[in-house]
């Protein structure tokens, strides 16, 4: 048996982020335009900016706290 350690992916998260960030676009999309097909675009655009830009939550995850 080897001692060695994995990195957590944090992909689970990141979907998350991006899951929330869409739907919330969703929402407002469709308020605003009151079209299903235009708050589907913003979602799909905005989930897909969430999932990339989310890579600040998983390095706060993934800091090292480094306390005493």
């Amino acid at each position: 048996m080897s001692s060695t350690t994995r990195e957590p992916s944090y992909l689970t998260l990141r979907l998350l982020c991006a899951n929330a960030v869409g739907m919330v676009a969703f929402l407002l999309a469709f308020l605003v335009a009151r079209e299903f097909a235009v708050a589907m675009v913003a979602a799909v655009l905005v989930g897909a900016i969430g999932y990339v830009a989310s890579s600040v939550v998983v390095e706060y995850a993934s800091a090292d706290d480094g306390g005493p």
